[in-house]
C-alpha cells in the first residue's frame, strides 16, 4: 500500500492511460450529430491508421496537464459552432467520468484547420 508521503506518487492527479484517454474521447465524439469521423487531418496519418499505426484523429499528452486534441470531420450543412460546443462538452464530460481526470487543454479542429 503506497505511503500518503511518498514522493513518487502523484498528489492530486490520478494517473491515466493516453489510449484509454484517446480511446473515450473518440468515442464521445463521434456520439455528436454532425460528427462524421475522427481522423487525422493528413493522407498520411490517414494511411497510418489504416496499416494499424495511427492515432485515429486523436492525441494525447499527460504531463504536465492532460492535452487532447481532436480532428472531426463534419457532415456537410450541419452548423459548425454548435458541432464543435457540443464536441467540447461531450468529451470533457465523458473522459472526466471514465477516466478520473479533467481535461485542463482541449483542441478540436475541422479537417487539420
Amino acid at each position: 500500500m503506497p505511503n500518503a508521503t511518498d514522493p513518487r506518487q502523484p498528489v492530486g492527479r490520478a494517473e491515466v492511460d493516453p489510449r484509454k484517454v484517446a480511446r473515450v474521447a473518440r468515442s464521445a465524439a463521434l456520439t455528436i450529430y454532425g460528427v462524421k469521423e475522427v481522423a487525422g487531418a493528413r493522407w498520411y496519418q490517414r494511411l497510418a491508421e489504416v496499416m494499424g499505426f495511427g492515432t485515429h484523429g486523436v492525441s494525447v499528452r499527460t504531463t504536465p496537464a492532460l492535452e487532447v486534441t481532436l480532428n472531426v470531420e463534419l457532415a456537410p450543412g450541419v452548423p459548425r459552432d454548435s458541432v464543435l460546443s457540443n464536441v467540447s462538452d461531450a468529451v470533457r464530460y465523458t473522459v472526466q467520468r471514465d477516466c478520473g481526470r479533467s481535461i485542463e487543454t482541449l483542441t478540436v479542429t475541422v479537417d487539420g484547420r
